[in-house]
């Protein structure tokens, strides 16, 4: 018994350690642009296309309102501007006793609709329920997809397993626009000392963007891209990529 437990408080200080270091390196990682660029790379290394889209998809995200709709919708309204010939497919999962005017797809129609694209030109695809099965859904609603250009709008860290899923899945030309974040133009740098308050002995970070912004989203992205990577291993050893 007491072999056992002297083997349990081992791997117990094992594991405590290792996890210790791995949040060191994770922390340490986040004031380098590491981070971003794995995010940079998993939204643009496959989505480079050169022909006029047929097809926009739209790929599920989050419920609507909510940041992944609305930044993908406003993606798919612009590009549609620019390639009006295009027919949009929204692939966003419901409910099946929810009433279409009443779901997640319905609600992305109509800020697209709003953001002036033809309603004529919209498709709703609700079955899906992960990236393949919405391609899947895709290929059952529009067969001839497959031999159309198709552009597909998603996050950044979902494009690459966006654009590999609809390849496997025989679609012949698959590029991306995926929804990056604009950054803000405006200098962001103030003296805390002339901002009133209370005095205390803490540094100024009026003056570091890094440490007051760049740093959260930089262990924001590695939480996002970890996940990712993840879920494109996944995928891999299902051979659905």
């Amino acid at each position: 018994m007491k072999k056992l437990l002297s083997h349990i408080l081992l791997a117990t200080k094992i594991l405590f350690y290792t996890f210790s270091v791995f949040l060191m390196l994770v922390v340490l990682f986040s004031f380098t642009t590491g981070p971003f660029w794995i995010y940079h790379w998993l939204g643009t290394s496959v989505s480079d296309y050169k022909f006029k889209p047929e097809y926009i998809i739209i790929m599920g995200g989050a419920g609507h309102p909510s940041e992944s709709s609305l930044m993908r919708s406003w993606y798919a309204a612009r590009s549609w501007h620019t390639y009006p010939q295009a027919t949009v497919i929204i692939t966003q999962p419901s409910a099946v006793c929810v009433r279409p005017e009443f779901s997640d797809a319905w609600a992305i129609r109509n800020d697209l609709v709003m953001r002036g694209v033809d309603s004529t030109a919209i498709l709703l695809e609700i079955k899906g329920r992960n990236t393949r099965q919405e391609a899947m859904e895709v290929i059952n609603i529009v067969p001839d997809a497959r031999n159309k250009g198709c552009l597909i709008i998603t996050a950044p860290e979902h494009m690459r397993r966006a654009v590999l899923t609809f390849r496997k899945m025989g679609f012949k030309q698959v590029g991306g626009e995926s929804t990056f974040n604009a950054s803000g133009p405006v200098d962001l740098d103030y003296k805390d000392g002339q901002l009133g308050g209370n005095t205390v002995p803490l540094p100024d970070v009026g003056g570091s963007v890094q440490l007051r912004y760049q740093f959260w989203n930089h262990l924001r992205y590695q939480v996002i891209c970890y996940r990712e990577l993840a879920g494109l291993m996944w995928y891999k050893v299902k051979g659905w990529i």
